[in-house]
């Protein structure tokens, strides 16, 4: 009976190795021919180890040397610690990030386009989705332009289609809300004393994002007041943070706000600022090989794109800690981890 059982066990640790081995090879890019000639030339006793060896390891008749084991765990170390990634780690399978301002020119677009190329740089499933009622929409084929030779998906989509969209697993959507659609989602009352009401019928009382972004210039009197009453609106069903983009540097916004009724100490505001540049060229790479045209825009809206997973209970796992991981992983959780690191293909729209 102990013979028995302890075949059995060996049998399984056979077929673990076998898969294990399978897919260091795979990620290898290792043959089994290649392989062969290279453990043969590996050999001090001068035999050859043929490729029926190394078909009878992979398919778990014979057990895997443990000496390949071992060699075949540092090559995947040494090939994962050249090329590891930043991990994303989400609350959820797929999140829904929105940007808006009911008042035009606060950079709702800029920031949107910004933080959707930020996720496609940790090689994140990325879309962006333009908000915007169908006659509008068609002459907004700028932004797809920049984006899709990023490979983020901009696919056209109504307002009423977007609100029954699903995420699908580690996706994360961007959605551009226009100013016009946000707008039209409140009652305007007769007396101009009365605060917005939210119309249950418009499209803000019916979208539940994951998180609202809310760009403005805190110096702006005009664009401080309008956002203050577009939040007291209450047609927001998600949570909300506020977005400083100061045209320049100054220290009068957090008096500013004030005025207006913001505290910028509370919960609501993003604890940073993203500064807007004097350049009116897109900051984001021209394509998947190239290069941030703006590295400070690039280092900000990462900061945001991080803070905002952070909000809302994920994570992203830096390289340099990854690195340590890596030193202490066996086999399995080497090809773990580069399974969820490896660059995924481009999604069709």
């Amino acid at each position: 009976m102990v013979n028995i059982e302890k075949s059995r066990i060996d049998r399984g640790q056979a077929m673990t190795n076998a898969a294990l081995l399978k897919r260091a090879m795979q990620y290898l890019d290792l043959t089994g021919v290649a392989l062969s000639e290279t453990v043969s030339a590996l050999r001090e006793d001068g035999k050859r180890t043929a490729p029926e060896t190394i078909s009878r390891w992979l398919n778990g008749t014979n057990p895997v040397d443990p000496f390949l084991m071992g060699w075949i765990t540092e090559l995947v170390r040494s090939k994962a610690a050249k090329n590891i990634q930043p991990i994303v780690e989400l609350p959820k399978p797929g999140l829904i990030i929105a940007v808006v301002n009911p008042k035009g020119g606060t950079g709702v677009t800029s920031l949107c386009m910004n933080l959707a190329a930020t996720a496609k740089s940790l090689h994140m499933k990325t879309t962006y989705i333009y908000a915007e009622n169908e006659d509008a929409r068609k002459n907004a084929d700028l932004v797809p332009m920049e984006l899709e030779p990023l490979w983020i998906d901009c696919p056209d989509m109504s307002p009423e289609k977007l609100l029954s969209y699903q995420p699908s697993a580690r996706e994360v959507v961007f959605v551009d809300v226009s100013n016009t659609l946000a707008r039209n989602s409140f009652i305007r009352p007769s007396d101009r004393n009365e605060p917005l009401k939210a119309d249950p019928k418009g499209f803000l009382d019916r979208f539940h994002p994951d998180l609202y972004l809310i760009p403005l210039d805190l110096e702006s009197s005009m664009e401080a007041s309008a956002v203050k009453d577009f939040i007291e609106g209450d047609a927001l069903r998600a949570p909300v943070w506020i977005v400083h983009r100061p045209r320049s540097m100054s220290l009068s916004f957090a008096s500013m706000a004030e005025r207006e009724g913001l505290d910028i100490t509370s919960e609501i505001f993003y604890p940073s600022f993203i500064p807007q540049t004097v350049s009116t060229s897109s900051p984001i790479p021209r394509d998947m090989l190239s290069e941030w045209r703006d590295e400070d825009q690039h280092h900000h809206h990462y900061q945001l794109f991080e803070a905002a997973l952070n909000k809302l209970g994920g994570n992203i796992v830096e390289s340099y800690s990854l690195q340590l991981q890596i030193e202490r992983m066996n086999l399995s959780e080497l090809l773990d981890l580069v399974d969820r690191t490896s660059v995924p293909r481009r999604q069709s729209a």
